[in-house]
């Protein structure tokens, strides 16, 4: 195979080049959602298309939606600890349960930014939207595979779901979680600047 560090051209990317790992899940958050974007729009561009090229799309969204949640509950640490904020653990959470996530980021989320009417809008939606789509596929598993662990069916039988509407409602939920992204990198930086003045 002439693909892992043979050629070099345009095509080349880099993965793993950051110091500190935990810190890139907003930037893999954002390649999925993209991903799923542009995936979205080259079906809706056709007269019809087959249902098994859905699956891919609604997987890419859903993966980014889980990526951004690890993202909130990674990237608030060092602001945890700077406002010295209790009663949050800071572990590494390995799954893909997405009302479990959603309800740790929006803990995370509260009690980072009390005041912020926004951050409680945007928390209950994350809530809700986390809830809606756990009923289809309630551990980021359905749309990767045809079988579930015990070789059942992954969905519910003929689970019917809207593609338009599903994309409409993912674009505008994870634009809003690309700018808490946002948020959290601005507020990180302050912080990282009050303590380089310290020193």
């Amino acid at each position: 195979m002439a693909f892992y560090n043979k050629i070099k051209n345009k095509y080349n990317f880099v993965i793993s080049f950051t110091d500190n790992p935990k810190e890139d899940f907003g930037i893999f958050a954002k390649g999925y959602f993209n991903a799923a974007l542009q995936l979205a729009e080259s079906l809706f561009s056709k007269q019809n298309f087959p249902d098994y090229e859905a699956y891919p799309v609604v997987f890419l969204y859903i993966h980014s939606l889980e990526l951004y949640l690890k993202n909130i509950i990674y990237k608030a640490a060092i602001i945890i600890a700077f406002k010295n904020i209790e009663g949050i653990d800071k572990k590494l959470y390995n799954n893909h349960d997405l009302k479990f996530l959603s309800k740790k980021a929006t803990d995370i989320l509260n009690l980072i930014f009390q005041k912020d009417k926004d951050i409680k809008n945007i928390s209950n939606e994350i809530l809700e939207i986390c809830t809606e789509i756990s009923a289809i596929d309630k551990d980021s598993y359905s749309y990767r595979y045809p079988i579930d662990k015990k070789g059942k069916h992954s969905t519910k039988r003929h689970q019917v779901v809207n593609l338009g509407a599903f994309a409409s409602s993912m674009n505008d939920f994870l634009e809003k979680l690309d700018n808490i992204n946002f948020g959290l990198d601005f507020e990180r930086q302050e912080i990282c600047e009050i303590l380089a003045s310290i020193n």
